[in-house]
């Protein structure tokens, strides 16, 4: 791959997102931005309103009584550890 062709990222700390204004016009009107922000509003909702299927809920039961254990994980997993530390000590 040649210089002309590696993929850039940002240099160095840019514009912050969220609470800031922007400092680029946007091409959108504020009406068309407010719309389009309605309309995935809708099935936004759906999905939340949707809760977590009964299969998930009862999988977590049974991972927190002990029922089942989980699988080992591996080292991307930045969650609590709950199993044994076997390794030797």
């Amino acid at each position: 791959m040649n210089d002309q062709n590696k993929p850039t990222g940002p240099k160095g700390p840019g514009p912050m997102q969220g609470s800031q204004a922007h400092k680029r016009k946007s091409s959108l009107t504020r009406e068309t931005l407010v719309k389009i922000g309605t309309q995935l509003q809708v099935p936004y909702n759906e999905v939340v309103n949707q809760g977590v299927p009964d299969r998930f809920v009862n999988l977590v039961r049974r991972l927190e009584s002990g029922e089942i254990r989980a699988l080992p994980s591996d080292d991307s997993f930045q969650g609590e550890s709950t199993a044994p530390d076997d390794k030797g000590s």
